[in-house]
């Protein structure tokens, strides 16, 4: 359930969820997302009442976290721009022949591409699939070996480029991850991953959910900072 309401000329939005627990939890996370925790069937003006007091601590965090979201240009796949790959950045150099087959490299920092072809950006959104296809599964191997309680899952890998999140998890095991993960670092793949299988036990965010997360990644939030903000 989402809600809003004003503080001065600010509207602040929040998501509710309800669970077992007996008091009120306010968290914002680095995303800019405001998590509201609830007893079950506690009235919405008793949790404005709670929370409302809490706005201008809610928009100084959230003016925080967006100290870290530096604005990305949109690419031009042209010479000289950067690309990202496992989290670290390359140098896009092209170079054009007259005909023959599309060869890329990454070489000392430099992303480079030799082809006949006008459209760079297929061949390295083709190269970012190729290569989500195998890191991701290995990855995902790697947790289930460390983390087997989820092991009892009948669990299937995707991915896909997505706008507005990093993955999604359904509860019949069906994980889909955003192809732009490709550019973050293991860890940062790895947190994701952690996060949906989390939600294969605990379908909401709630004090549940983020109690699980801990347990198994201690450091998640720094995790999700740093995605957020090398892939802003």
């Amino acid at each position: 359930m989402r809600i809003e309401y004003t503080y001065g000329k600010r509207k602040i939005e929040a998501e509710i969820l309800y669970s077992n627990r007996k008091t009120i939890d306010l968290r914002v996370f680095p995303q800019g997302h405001v998590i509201i925790t609830a007893p079950e069937d506690t009235p919405i003006e008793t949790i404005l009442n709670k929370v409302k007091p809490k706005s201008k601590w809610v928009i100084s965090q959230i003016r925080t976290f967006e100290l870290y979201r530096p604005f990305t240009k949109e690419r031009l796949y042209i010479p000289g721009e950067t690309h990202r790959y496992l989290g670290r950045q390359y140098k896009l150099v092209i170079n054009k022949i007259d005909r023959g087959k599309t060869e890329l490299k990454l070489n000392r920092g430099l992303f480079s591409i030799t082809t006949a072809s006008d459209n760079v950006e297929i061949i390295i959104n083709k190269f970012y699939k190729a290569k989500a296809n195998v890191v991701f599964t290995e990855l995902l191997d790697k947790l289930l070996v460390e983390f087997p309680q989820f092991k009892n899952y009948d669990i299937s890998l995707s991915h896909r480029f997505m706008k507005k999140r990093w993955g999604s998890c359904s509860m019949d095991g069906k994980i889909i991850l955003n192809t732009e993960l490709i550019k973050a670092s293991k860890a940062c793949v790895e947190y994701v991953i952690l996060h949906e299988l989390c939600h294969l036990i605990h379908p909401n965010h709630s004090k549940e959910f983020y109690k699980e997360l801990s347990t198994i990644l201690p450091n998640w939030e720094k995790l999700k900072l740093k995605l957020e903000k090398d892939l802003a």
